[in-house]
């Protein structure tokens, strides 16, 4: 018995060889030849004595792979199907992350253009995203885009919009700072070009202008406006 065992496996490839390895799935071109050049390096074997599991995790080991299955195709092709991590946005520096609030980083090159950047702690991933879903409805009511929306490690919230204009929420009630610049922008944008919006204010906010700003205007947030001059 083990003699016979030793000639499968010695014979198996020779006799029943792989020569196809078809991948399958909606994939970007980097990811295809990457996934390619992965699977032949880690195939061990014929058809009938290749590890589909090891080839299963190699494929799930590659940062832009979310999910992969692989199956034997007579006489001669492994099928790889792969599901790709969607990115909603860049992640800090060097990464991307999804819709569903997960992280990946698939190296310099491979990150695609326009996309919008979230900065935080891997950790609290989900809960930027979720905060950029809701902010970037909010905000495209006003005719305004995010680029960037961060959290600090003291919690302290900062988004800035494609106009140029950064707004400061702090760490406490921020979705009512949120809400006051909403209902200002209007009267902020009759008055000028404002730079830095300050909303870490009860009641109010401080307005940075740009050089040249009409000050005659004044918006009103709540009770009381704060609107300073600061270069």
């Amino acid at each position: 018995m083990a003699g016979s065992l030793w000639q499968l496996a010695h014979w198996e490839p020779r006799l029943l060889p792989v020569r196809v390895i078809e991948i399958d799935g909606e994939l970007h071109d980097h990811s295809s030849r990457l996934l390619q050049q992965t699977i032949s390096a880690r195939l061990v074997g014929g058809l009938l004595s290749a590890d589909l599991r090891d080839l299963k995790v190699a494929a799930e080991d590659l940062a832009w792979v979310r999910a992969a299955s692989v199956q034997r195709i007579w006489p001669d092709r492994l099928r790889v199907f792969v599901e790709e991590h969607r990115p909603l946005a860049r992640w800090n520096s060097d990464g991307l992350v999804t819709l569903d609030g997960i992280v990946f980083r698939p190296g310099t090159g491979t990150v695609p253009a326009g996309l919008p950047l979230l900065e935080g702690d891997d950790q609290r991933a989900l809960e930027v995203v979720q905060r950029y879903l809701q902010w970037r409805d909010d905000l495209m009511l006003i005719g305004h885009l995010i680029q960037t929306l961060s959290v600090d490690p003291r919690g302290a919230w900062r988004v800035d919009l494609v106009t140029g204009i950064e707004l400061h929420l702090g760490t406490d009630e921020i979705e009512q700072r949120l809400a006051r610049f909403i209902a200002s922008a209007t009267q902020l944008e009759a008055a000028g070009q404002p730079l830095v919006v300050d909303l870490r204010y009860s009641n109010g906010f401080a307005v940075k202008w740009a050089a040249g700003a009409d000050q005659g205007v004044r918006a009103v947030s709540d009770r009381s406006v704060r609107s300073e001059k600061r270069g």
